[in-house]
């Protein structure tokens, strides 16, 4: 069927409309190279309105309620459609399609759009739901947040440039790492087809946290199929290919014999790194750790050769050895930043090997900082 005789008409509140457009709009960018990308394609079949976008990685696809009265597809500049939509009054809003145009009417305002051809718009693929997963979005959501900020943006590397995402036994346990610090945090699946394990790339965890939102009530359902995932989000479906690759073996730099236990209130260390921060050197952003046992006491402290010297002591419940390690303190705040526990164990074996933070309250989040060698 010709574009110019696919006489699209849909009739739907502005509320809706908007809310499906701000959904997909942001995958839709500036290609230069396949103006199509920059639009969205709006479907009205089998009694369903669907808004996608894609950007040939990921794609996004959004069920929206309204009426059909002609059945058809268009594809429209995504950024123009979202803007002027947001402007229309919270009223129906008819959406037709002649000779190539849409028109969009609410009631004083009309104005008509350029379409592009949907024929050359690409086809999301379809994705064979045997291997299927269920999980509860509020759960998910905080795992996703405790992990990606720890994900390398090393292109050079995709293999971290993503969250590695195993699942055995009802059980996701999801880490990032750039090779210098490392996030992990294990969560419950309420349903399980079979055991995986896959890389899923960052820019797609950021678009479903988005996706998510402040949903925190339904369950998300995703499905693994080769070399992509689905997530089915609340009406919204977020397609993506998978990192190719195998994700280190990240369990080797896990200690699992430390030399001091040191027990803080995260809110007293985040104060102190801060405060003895503002004199690292330059670039290294080095902060020392002394624990000292017998006074119960760890002692924070950073030089610079400009500005001076910084120190500040803390009390602490120590358990083994005295000890002490250099970090850097961006790598410190980020993890204590993504603990939602008032009280973390400080895990250290010498100044040579990774440290290890633990939540008192979470037992199943834990983070790895390797330490700066002097």
């Amino acid at each position: 069927m010709s574009e110019t005789n696919n006489n699209l008409k849909i009739i739907c509140l502005q509320e809706n409309l908007i809310k499906g457009l701000q959904m997909v709009n942001h995958l839709a960018g500036k290609n230069t190279n396949l103006p199509i990308l920059n639009n969205v394609l709006i479907e009205a079949k089998d009694g369903q309105i669907i808004l996608t976008t894609t950007n040939l990685e990921i794609g996004i696809n959004c069920k929206i309620r309204g009426k059909i009265e002609k059945s058809g597809k268009c594809t429209v500049q995504a950024k123009l459609i979202t803007d002027f939509v947001s402007l229309l009054p919270k009223d129906n809003v008819i959406l037709e399609l002649k000779n190539n145009r849409l028109t969009i009417q609410c009631v004083k305002d009309k104005t008509t759009i350029n379409t592009l051809g949907s024929e050359d718009f690409p086809l999301l693929p379809n994705i064979n739901k045997k291997n299927s997963y269920t999980v509860n979005a509020n759960d998910f959501k905080k795992a996703l947040r405790k992990t990606i900020f720890a994900v390398s943006f090393d292109s050079t590397r995709p293999e971290i440039a993503g969250i590695f995402l195993k699942i055995e036994d009802k059980k996701a346990i999801l880490v990032g790492t750039d090779s210098y610090r490392l996030a992990e945090k294990v969560i419950e699946l309420k349903n399980s087809s079979a055991n995986n394990n896959l890389i899923i790339p960052a820019d797609t965890i950021h678009e479903l946290l988005r996706i998510i939102g402040d949903e925190t009530e339904n369950d998300i359902n995703f499905h693994i199929d080769e070399n992509q995932i689905l997530f089915e989000v609340n009406g919204t479906e977020l397609v993506s290919r998978l990192v190719e690759g195998n994700y280190p073996d990240y369990k080797q730099i896990i200690p699992k014999n430390t030399n001091t236990t040191s027990e803080l209130k995260v809110s007293e260390f985040v104060q102190a790194i801060k405060k003895v921060s503002l004199f690292c050197k330059p670039g290294i952003n080095d902060v020392k750790i002394n624990i000292v046992k017998e006074k119960g006491e760890i002692v924070l402290s950073s030089t610079s050769d400009q500005l001076g010297e910084g120190m500040t002591i803390l009390n602490s419940n120590i358990d083994g050895s005295d000890n002490e390690i250099v970090f850097n303190y961006r790598y410190i705040l980020d993890g204590l930043n993504n603990i939602s526990s008032e009280t973390i164990f400080l895990e250290i074996i010498d100044n040579k090997n990774a440290g290890l933070i633990k939540s008192k309250q979470d037992s199943n989040y834990l983070y790895i900082v390797m330490p700066i060698k002097q």
